[in-house]
């Protein structure tokens, strides 16, 4: 199939020179603002907005689909190893240094926001989604980095994570539920370790690839976190606008600071294998801070209420997809 995927390059080619033959200017601006819709940065303020302020519920099952999918398109990407347009001709606006194929910002889209239409049910929300899944898509066109089949194959591949997700949750949760929080804990961080070990070297031939390295930790560090928030905390996302907004400008500072605290602190340059495991505790520890130790926070400075069932321990797939 890599060989089929290659010998679309040129026509695809042909397309991409086609499509930025319209001009850039404005056009251009407006396409950066949906790209960075689909970036990594973006989500790390979606996801906490949802599940701190909006759905709990919501929130983590977001959380975990999007994280899955980021470590499939990573996956996907590295086994086919498909070049990213580099034609003479092309304005090659937002510079990336991955296999093109699928597209990362297209499978996010659909995902993410594919997931939340589908929770919240709403026609007009699911209008913005789907505007959302094509505009952001097609700006990864304009901007020379994809091609159309990588387009097509992050919606299929999206499409199949989310079909995957929503049949898959409600037969695990039987199961998870009834077993101990010790075992739960085991499997929060033993499920993302095999994920790791699972993807392929990157093109530079790195293992672990950072492309497993980042979702998986994420899901450690959330999963652990999840446990002892339901455990100790049990925050309810309701309350007023003003403490919602409040929470959610405090907690964005922390987790902000927790994600790019470690790139000012630490050395622009290590070995990888440092490198590595520096990537593993910041990532754990962002996915921790966001699902255990905010909510903590907000309920301590008096944010969040509790709910108010009484505490016990954590079910993960019953109260969160």
């Amino acid at each position: 199939m890599g060989e089929w995927l290659e010998s679309l390059v040129p026509p695809g080619t042909e397309f991409l020179v086609w499509l930025q033959s319209f001009g850039a200017g404005w056009l251009e601006a407006i396409f950066r603002l949906f790209t960075i819709l689909g970036n990594e940065e973006f989500y790390l303020f979606l996801l906490p907005v949802v599940y701190w302020c909006v759905s709990r519920r919501a929130g983590i099952g977001l959380a975990y689909v999007s994280m899955l999918s980021v470590w499939v398109n990573s996956t996907v990407k590295h086994l086919f190893d498909v070049p990213r347009p580099a034609d003479a001709r092309l304005r090659v606006r937002w510079p990336e240094t991955s296999p093109s194929f699928p597209s990362g910002h297209s499978q996010s889209a659909v995902t993410n926001w594919g997931y939340l239409a589908l929770q919240l049910r709403r026609r007009l929300w699911t209008i913005v989604a789907i505007l959302l899944m094509l505009m952001i898509s097609l700006s990864r066109m304009f901007l020379g980095v994809h091609f159309p089949q990588d387009l097509v194959g992050g919606w299929v591949i999206g499409l199949a994570v989310l079909f995957l997700f929503f049949w898959a949750a409600p037969r695990v949760e039987p199961w998870l539920v009834r077993q101990p929080a010790g075992l739960q804990a085991a499997l929060a961080v033993a499920l993302p370790l095999v994920l790791i070990l699972l993807h392929p070297a990157d093109t530079e031939g790195l293992y672990p690839a950072e492309g497993a390295l980042t979702p998986a930790s994420a899901l450690i560090g959330m999963g652990l976190g999840l446990i002892m928030e339901r455990a100790w905390v049990r925050f309810d996302v309701g309350g007023s606008l003003g403490r919602r907004l409040a929470r959610l400008v405090l907690g964005l500072v922390i987790v902000v600071a927790v994600y790019a605290g470690p790139k000012l602190l630490l050395p622009a340059e290590m070995p990888y294998p440092a490198e590595a495991v520096a990537r593993i505790l910041r990532y754990v520890l962002l996915g921790w801070v966001t699902a255990f130790v905010c909510p903590w926070l907000f309920v301590k400075l008096g944010l969040a209420p509790r709910e108010s069932e009484p505490a016990g321990a954590y079910r993960v797939v019953t109260s969160s997809l």
